[in-house]
């Protein structure tokens, strides 16, 4: 595997085969020395947190429909899942000696039925490089199970929002009701010991609400608008590949369709699409606000609660 360049997109520019098949997390803070002269004057610092080996790979690579799977398909998608994992976490190390970012394994649907599977999933994770495994939170079962993961000594990032494995649809926190069921659901694993959280499709002021204070657990977001504090995750596959669907809120760096792959998905060209986003990203320009079904009063109410509170 070669090393593709960058100039101008320090994070960037050591993009290769492996780390193609990764999403990474940014968050708004201070980029160390070697890394902060390689930004345009015009942006905001941030840092390069983790890369992580998502299991929308099915979509991306293999052409599913969803992230879903059929129970005779789950323990051979973990072994794929696994696989990637480890040349993900490989190449990391090389590419990244003095600072590298964590490995986040996105635990594949069927991986974390009850607490014994699910111990000895995240295990596969962790052999193969992972620091955190990443879980679909969408019922209280699963909060059982990051609580049981952590006890093991696993590190845990909880997923709330849409969970496309739980079947769930649409935006959420679109009322007060949701946003407080979001809340709860937060302070739930929190308590179960999660060290992080992800966002997906969370509206942008319940969002805001939730991170923006200095008691949250850090957190990226997917479709979840914007925050001061909060990180975002940047899928390295959509800053190349346009959606099949007018989709105004993906990464407009897109320009390829799918039908050009793997062609268009060279080193090269993963290390231009990821560095325009990283730096569009920084400047405050990508991800667009979605539009809120909150009314004012509801906004105002959402800023003067506190989400961590039990």
């Amino acid at each position: 595997m070669t090393k593709a360049s960058c100039p101008g997109h320090c994070a960037a520019r050591c993009w290769t085969r492996a780390i193609s098949r990764s999403n990474i997390s940014c968050a708004p803070q201070r980029w160390k020395r070697a890394r902060r002269s390689a930004l345009p004057t015009s942006t905001r610092p941030i840092r390069l947190d983790c890369l992580m080996v998502s299991d929308s790979y099915l979509m991306t690579h293999l052409g599913r429909d969803s992230t879903r799977l059929a129970k005779g398909e789950q323990a051979l998608f973990l072994d794929i899942m696994a696989g990637l994992v480890k040349e993900v976490a490989h190449r990391a190390k090389q590419l990244f000696p003095y600072e590298a970012p964590y490995i986040v394994g996105d635990m594949p649907d069927g991986s974390v039925i009850n607490g014994e599977v699910a111990i000895r999933s995240a295990d596969r994770m962790r052999r193969a490089g992972a620091d955190v495994v990443k879980l679909e939170v969408h019922s209280e079962a699963v909060i059982a199970i990051v609580e049981r993961l952590t006890r093991e000594g696993f590190r845990v990032m909880a997923h709330l929002g849409y969970t496309p494995q739980g079947g769930d649809g649409g935006r959420v926190g679109g009322s007060l009701d949701g946003a407080y069921a979001l809340f709860a659901s937060a302070r739930q694993v929190r308590d179960a010991g999660a060290e992080s959280i992800v966002l997906e499709k969370v509206d942008e002021f319940v969002h805001r609400a939730l991170v923006d204070r200095p008691e949250a657990l850090p957190s990226y977001a997917i479709f979840s608008g914007k925050s001061e504090t909060g990180g975002q995750s940047l899928n390295i596959w959509d800053s190349v590949f346009k959606p099949g669907f007018r989709a105004r809120y993906f990464p407009p760096t897109a320009r390829e369709t799918v039908d050009a792959f793997p062609m268009a998905y060279s080193a090269i060209a993963i290390a231009e699409h990821i560095g325009a986003l990283l730096s569009l990203t920084a400047a405050g320009e990508f991800p667009l606000s979605p539009p809120t079904l909150l009314s004012i009063d509801d906004v105002v109410a959402l800023a003067s609660s506190d989400p961590w509170a039990d």
